[in-house]
């Protein structure tokens, strides 16, 4: 079995979690540590290899901490994170029986990131990405995964990358951890976001403002695929959109006879979901205390929310709302899995991956629940 891009072994009764192993290889590996019985370590030389198996397409890898499983290609990738996901739905949330999975969709990995936080040492005028586990500093003049204009930019030395970090740097925003200044990027249609001004970005036929100072998804063609497959699976006139961020699902419903409410506690967001979707009612507020005083019934309710999961409290007032249904898109199958086995009123009835960052382990998920019989 294999877990994010670590594989899961076993050597003379023990369990063996290494990095950079794929399912069915047999390996020799160095030790990083054991505690209770569990020893971790990385590939040291691969023995039998997978059929699965390919050579990363980036010099740097692994030296460089970034995109961390280009050991399989595109469409293998996402396949096995399905099965992580549904590994992970079996063993956090429970589930005897697995609802259907719709064929997961992924994409390639050359230039697909148009998002991307860089990091760079004022002294030396290095610039890069930091080692895995480590606060060193990778210097890299070429990276596969970015999008042309942003790989640009790190192929300069001195030039506009290096002025934007001075800047953070006189604004007090040095990393006190590793010493380097982190410039986030944003590469819009035309234009680099290199702070909060805003770029406009196109994702299928919609046009979104955005900067490199709010979130937005990194991978532009697998976004389209993504809002499409929920559009889709929205039923009814009222839609309620929780962790809206900058409107990326509120704007699907632009100019349509619908009633959409879109929550965010961010202010920047909540600026350019606006903007980006200037029909739907928008609020600005933590979700669970905003449904507290104001929710209400709708027919459809759109989570988005962080790593961490929906709160508890957020749970029990979908429940209450009794929407016809849920979509809940996580970046995070643990805590994803979690918070579907609390919901006792709804249950998933069909997921999908959409691997959206091809090469490394995170990948996203939509899951659709509706009303128990």
């Amino acid at each position: 079995m294999i877990s994010l891009c670590k594989g899961l072994g076993y050597d003379e009764g023990k369990t063996v979690i290494v990095e950079g192993a794929l399912t069915g290889e047999e390996v020799e590996y160095e030790k990083i540590s054991e505690k209770k019985g569990m020893i971790e370590g990385r590939v040291r030389e691969i023995l039998t290899s997978s059929p699965l198996r390919v050579s990363p397409i980036c010099p740097y890898y692994g030296i460089c901490g970034g995109c961390d499983f280009q050991i399989v290609g595109e469409r293998d990738s996402a396949f096995i994170k399905e099965e992580i996901v549904k590994d992970t739905m079996k063993r956090i949330g429970k589930y005897e029986t697995l609802p259907p999975f719709d064929p997961p969709q992924y994409s390639s990995f050359p230039g697909y990131r148009i998002r991307c936080r860089i990091h760079v040492d004022l002294k030396t005028k290095k610039q890069g990405f930091l080692a895995s586990n480590s606060n060193k500093l990778v210097d890299i003049r070429h990276c596969p995964a970015l999008e042309h204009k942003l790989d640009e930019l790190l192929s300069e030395r001195g030039g506009r990358l290096f002025k934007r970090a001075r800047s953070l740097m006189f604004e007090n925003r040095v990393n006190r951890d590793t010493g380097f200044v982190e410039v986030p990027l944003f590469s819009g249609d035309k234009e680099v976001s290199m702070d909060d001004r805003c770029v406009e970005i196109t994702v299928g036929d919609i046009k979104y403002l955005a900067s490199s100072s709010v979130f937005f998804q990194s991978n532009k063609k697998l976004l389209s695929e993504m809002l499409s497959y929920v559009k889709e699976n929205v039923v009814g006139e009222s839609i309620m959109d929780l962790y809206s961020g900058v409107g990326t699902f509120s704007a699907l419903f632009n100019g349509e006879n619908k009633t959409v409410y879109a929550v965010e506690r961010e202010r920047k967001c909540l600026e350019l979901s606006r903007k980006n979707a200037p029909s739907a009612i928008s609020f600005s507020d933590d979700c669970a205390r905003w449904g507290k005083s104001k929710g209400k019934h709708v027919d459809t309710v759109i989570v988005d929310p962080p790593r961490t999961g929906l709160d508890k409290e957020v749970i029990s007032l979908l429940e209450e709302w009794k929407p016809e249904k849920i979509i809940y898109i996580s970046c995070n199958p643990v805590t994803a899995s979690r918070d579907l086995s609390l919901f006792s009123l709804y249950a998933p009835t069909k997921v999908k991956v959409f691997d959206l960052y091809p090469g490394s382990s995170h990948t996203e998920t939509v899951c659709l629940l509706s009303r128990n019989k």
